[in-house]
């Protein structure tokens, strides 16, 4: 479904929650395999480790310029990761890869269904750094991936 500009936060989180619930990362610790879990807020009850947060769109709007024409839409949207600080940093490293990964697989999806299309400065990546919750050491990071509306 196409990303319109009325509804341009709930259908670029939409879009971004489906694909990634779908093809959750995942990463072996301990000859298990633990698959992340998709959240649109830190759980503050509970939590279940390893997840990712995917953030509200931050969106720019265009400015109407002198000859009436308009700039891109642009679309940017931070992923939280969180991992047990116990399975080491490749365990976000993971998460990051196979979000990033998931992504760039789907862009021409974006592009023909979800009619959004990839900035310039399309990916990046946060460092990892160790907080605490609930007396456990968690791993953290963000990445964020940048559209514009088409």
């Amino acid at each position: 479904m196409a990303i319109a500009l009325a509804t341009i936060r709930t259908g670029t989180y939409t879009s971004l929650f489906t694909l990634l619930t779908a093809n959750k990362p995942t990463y072996t610790y301990n000859s298990g395999t633990l698959t992340y879990t998709i959240y649109s807020a830190y759980p503050q009850k509970n939590p279940s480790f390893p997840c990712i947060v995917i953030n509200k769109a931050v969106i720019k709007n265009p400015l109407i310029t002198m000859a009436g024409t308009t700039n891109d839409t642009e679309i940017e949207v931070t992923f939280d990761y969180y991992a047990k600080e116990l399975h080491g940093i490749k365990a976000i490293e993971a998460g990051q890869d196979g979000t990033m990964n998931t992504i760039i697989g789907n862009i021409a999806t974006f592009i023909a269904t979800d009619k959004i299309s990839p900035q310039e400065d399309f990916w990046s990546d946060g460092v990892v750094s160790p907080i605490e919750d609930n007396n456990q050491l968690i791993n953290t990071s963000q990445s964020t991936v940048r559209f514009k509306l088409n």
